[in-house]
C-alpha cells in the first residue's frame, strides 16, 4: 500500500481547498478521504497526478464547496423549509395587498391605504429579512456581483418600504427615504440585474 508523504497530502489540499471550506471539521475529513482515494490509486499503479484527478472527479466532480452546501442543507433542512413558507407567504401577501390597493385607489375605494401599509409591512419584516437569511446561508455560492445585487435590492426595498409607512404615519423624511431607496434600485439593482440576465443569455446561446 503506498503512503503519502507530506509534500502531496500538502499538493492535495491546495488543489482540493483552493478556497478553505467554512467547516474545518468537513474539510478534515475530506482531506483524509481523498489521501486515501489517492493512496488506493497510487497503489493500483497510476501515477499521482492521475490519482488526484480520479479523486476529483470521483469524489466532488463539482467541487468541495457543494458538497459542504449539501451538508449544510441537510442539516438545517426544516429551518430552510419553514423560512421559505414564510418567504412565500409573506410575498403573496405583499403581492396581494399592493394590487388590492392600486384596485381600489383606482376605484377611489376606501382601506386602499391600509391595503398599501399591509403590503409594505410584510415586505419590510417578513420578505426582505427572509431573503436576507437565504443568502447568508448561501454566502459561500454568490458570486461578488451576487452579493452587490442581492445587498442593494435588499437595501432599496427596505428605503422604501419605510418611506411608504412614514408617509402613512405622516413622519419626517418619508420623501427623503423613498427617492433614495428609488435612486438605489433604479441605478444600481436594476443595472446590474439586467446585465447578469444578459450575461446568462450570453452563455446559453
Amino acid at each position: 500500500m503506498v503512503t503519502l508523504n507530506e509534500n502531496q497530502v500538502e499538493l492535495i489540499c491546495e488543489r482540493i481547498f483552493k478556497n478553505p471550506l467554512q467547516d474545518t471539521d468537513l474539510q478534515d475529513s475530506l482531506l483524509d478521504h481523498f489521501c486515501c482515494f489517492v493512496e488506493s490509486k497510487m497503489s493500483e499503479g497510476f501515477s499521482f497526478q492521475e490519482s488526484v484527478k480520479e479523486a476529483s472527479v470521483f469524489i466532488a466532480p463539482n467541487g468541495v464547496g457543494e458538497i459542504e452546501e449539501e451538508l449544510f442543507f441537510i442539516i438545517h433542512f426544516k429551518t430552510q423549509i419553514t423560512m421559505k413558507r414564510i418567504l412565500y407567504f409573506s410575498s403573496f401577501l405583499t403581492a396581494f395587498s399592493l394590487s388590492m390597493y392600486l384596485l381600489f385607489k383606482h376605484l377611489q375605494w376606501p382601506f386602499a391605504n391600509i391595503l398599501l401599509q399591509i403590503g409594505n409591512v410584510a415586505l419590510l419584516f417578513f420578505v426582505l429579512p427572509s431573503l436576507a437569511m437565504l443568502a447568508f446561508r448561501n454566502r459561500t455560492s454568490l458570486l461578488v456581483m451576487d452579493k452587490v445585487r442581492l445587498l442593494t435590492g435588499l437595501l432599496a426595498g427596505s428605503l422604501i418600504s419605510i418611506g411608504v409607512i412614514f408617509k402613512g404615519l405622516h413622519l419626517q423624511y418619508s420623501s427623503v427615504l423613498f427617492a433614495v431607496g428609488c435612486g438605489v434600485f433604479a441605478c444600481v439593482f436594476l443595472p446590474i440585474f439586467f446585465y447578469q440576465l444578459y450575461q446568462k443569455s450570453v452563455r446559453l446561446t
